[in-house]
């Protein structure tokens, strides 16, 4: 098996290696099916009625269908093998399975199946498809369910004290981990372990992630900021069309506009 690693979904895998078994294949694609309009983001595919694959177009201007590969891939070993050897004494390859490995396979006749997949797969392999991934969680009824107790998802768990939000705070709709402290308004947003909300600030549609400080009175909407991060006082971050993005251990200093839709180093903005 070759798996994604910028994908989210639940899959049981052994139902595939099955499918995979059953027929016989050399490869076996996961695929479900896609927003005609996002089709062009993605491995598309067309098969035959017992799902065997008869073309493959790798992100194509003009899909020709909406059953787009999940990433997901299972091979007869020695098979794939004497490809990957192939490919690897090819200076021009881009020496990647969707470009090269998996036309190659098509191209000389190899038998290649399609294993269609009915449950949320998501593919966060863009700053709009990562922030969509996480608001989809706030709402009432999410496609992946995190409190599912017969397929739980384990992570990393910071083991820090209990989020703690005073009385003049302000929570809506919103994830507050672990080792938080609000102060001021959070919204349709998800805090990661250890973020401090100060005073007067209003943080709203935002990924806030671990161990980062929103200083007083900030605005901050429709923003990812990254870990470790402290944004001064009277800040604005954001707007209301695009994703505005932090960076790493950015220090911003106070009154600093960021516009929307911008994308901040955190070697551009420093503390004087």
């Amino acid at each position: 098996m070759v798996l994604s690693g910028d994908h989210i979904y639940k899959m049981d895998y052994s139902l595939m290696i099955s499918f995979h078994e059953k027929k016989r294949a050399d490869a076996t694609i996961a695929v479900l099916r896609v927003p005609e309009n996002e089709a062009h983001r993605f491995g598309i595919m067309n098969s035959d009625e017992d799902m065997r694959i008869l073309d493959f177009e790798e992100k194509p201007e003009n899909p020709k269908s909406d059953m787009a590969s999940m990433g997901v891939y299972v091979f007869n070993w020695k098979k794939v093998k004497e490809y990957l050897i192939k490919d690897d004494a090819d200076p021009n390859s881009n020496n990647d399975f969707g470009k090269n490995i998996i036309p190659a396979m098509l191209d000389n006749g190899e038998k290649m199946y399609a294993y269609p997949f009915g449950g949320y797969w998501k593919d966060v392999g863009t700053i709009e498809s990562l922030w969509e991934a996480n608001m989809e969680l706030l709402g009432p009824s999410p496609n992946i369910n995190l409190h599912d107790r017969a397929w739980r998802i384990f992570s990393r768990n910071p083991n820090q004290p209990p989020q703690y939000v005073d009385n003049s705070a302000k929570i809506a709709t919103s994830f507050i981990s672990e080792g938080c402290y609000i102060f001021g308004e959070v919204r349709n947003s998800i805090l990661f372990p250890g973020v401090t909300i100060n005073k007067g600030a209003k943080v709203e549609g935002s990924i806030i992630m671990q161990n980062t400080v929103i200083g007083e009175n900030c605005k901050i909407n429709r923003a990812i900021i990254d870990e470790d991060t402290v944004v001064g006082n009277d800040c604005v971050i954001g707007g209301n069309i695009n994703i505005t993005v932090v960076g790493h251990e950015a220090k911003i200093k106070d009154k600093v506009t960021i516009m929307d839709g911008s994308s901040i180093d955190p070697r551009e903005i420093v503390e004087c």
